[in-house]
């Protein structure tokens, strides 16, 4: 490889390197505006802000936008980014000192900033880290489009790039220690170039599957309540889940006493998706996998429906109770206490409000 093809490799790290900071600057100066303003006119077609129960905490659009201004504002990403990249133009070196020891390294080379033996070492690793590098750069493009980039995505990306990497290493090591006790070395590097170039796009399932074989062998048992999923919701796919994870929203519990306005500024969901998964949320979390039975076989899917069709909230106080008794197979008076509990819930009472507010205004407006 020539001199000029060296240096335009190394162009293109750099380029890879500061590709997050990139993303970042093009969703802070163009995109930013384009979802505050979204938020803004959902919130405003639902009537939120005459909503007591919203207004208390959220002021009005202008409160809107000047939180969105704070969440993504520059000083709130310095951090992650700074570690980031700097990590990445560190890593990216050490690649390009790479090539240029392998397919460059003559008399008219610049000298190397790491020894021959370290970069020998370091290959394989390399490999796993262009991996999950690749797999970042498309998750943040990702996320781009769907204008939701948060400070989650380069903590996330700088975890899971330290993850790969110390894997990496321990693998390296240990197919070292093995090749050289059977007296074999290098036997076990056949194809690891691209067995570590994929590290970085499967080492989550990898790392959990090591762990419950960990817990299995030394016989660790953990106490523990079950959780509720939040697959048990419909509408949230596995990419749902991971993004609702980050922030911090792990289960139905979670997602069931979430403030709801604070999730819509931080997640690209509309508002209506938002309040279909919450309703539905707050369901399954007083009733567990009942509330799925009665979503299958009663067409109730979610708190407002309960709510709706309460003792309290009926000219026929027992009837609705009796036939969800009935479908989910307890006693109606704990239904109807729960669904009476619902139906003076708070959280329960804003989702209604909400929900009901477009219905009105497009009764009015004649559509």
């Amino acid at each position: 490889m020539n001199e000029s093809g060296i240096w335009l490799i190394g162009l293109a790290l750099l380029a890879l390197g500061l590709f997050p900071l990139c993303v970042y600057v093009f969703f802070h100066l163009v995109v930013l505006r384009w979802k505050s303003k979204s938020l803004v006119d959902d919130l405003t077609s639902r009537r939120a802000f005459k909503n007591s129960l919203i207004s208390d905490q959220w002021k009005g659009p202008d409160h809107i936008h000047s939180e969105m201004q704070k969440l993504y504002g520059y000083k709130r990403f310095a951090w992650p980014l700074t570690w980031l990249v700097s990590f990445y133009l560190i890593c990216f070196s050490i690649v390009w000192d790479l090539v240029r020891y392998r397919f460059g390294f003559t008399t008219g080379t610049p000298p190397l900033f790491y020894t021959p033996g370290f970069l020998c070492a370091a290959e394989l690793p390399l490999m796993a880290f262009i991996g999950v590098v690749i797999f970042n750069c498309g998750h943040l493009v990702r996320r781009l489009y769907a204008w939701d980039v948060t400070t989650h995505v380069y903590w996330n990306a700088l975890q899971r790039t330290w993850l790969v990497l110390g894997v990496a290493v321990v693998l390296v090591a240990s197919m070292s220690l093995t090749s050289s006790a059977n007296g074999s070395e290098g036997s076990g590097w056949v194809h690891g170039h691209a067995a570590f170039f994929t590290l970085g796009f499967l080492v989550n399932p990898v790392v959990q599957g090591l762990l419950e074989r960990a817990q299995v062998y030394f016989k660790i048992k953990r106490a523990r309540v079950d959780e509720l999923p939040l697959s048990l919701i419909q509408g949230i796919s596995f990419w749902h889940e991971y993004r609702l994870e980050e922030e911090g929203i792990e289960n139905v519990q979670n997602l069931a006493t979430c403030d709801l306005i604070d999730l819509a500024l931080t997640t690209r969901y509309n508002l209506r998706t938002l309040l279909d998964w919450v309703d539905q949320a707050v369901l399954i979390h007083r009733m567990g996998q009942k509330a799925v039975t009665l979503r299958t076989e009663g067409f109730i899917s979610g708190a407002i429906d309960m709510a709706w069709s309460s003792p309290e909230n009926s000219d026929d106080e027992d009837a609705m109770a009796t036939q969800v008794a009935k479908t989910v197979g307890v006693q109606t008076i704990y239904v109807a206490a729960l669904m009476d509990s619902l139906y003076q819930d708070t959280q329960v009472l804003m989702l209604w409000d909400l929900w009901q507010s477009e219905e009105n205004s497009r009764d009015k407006d004649g559509r």
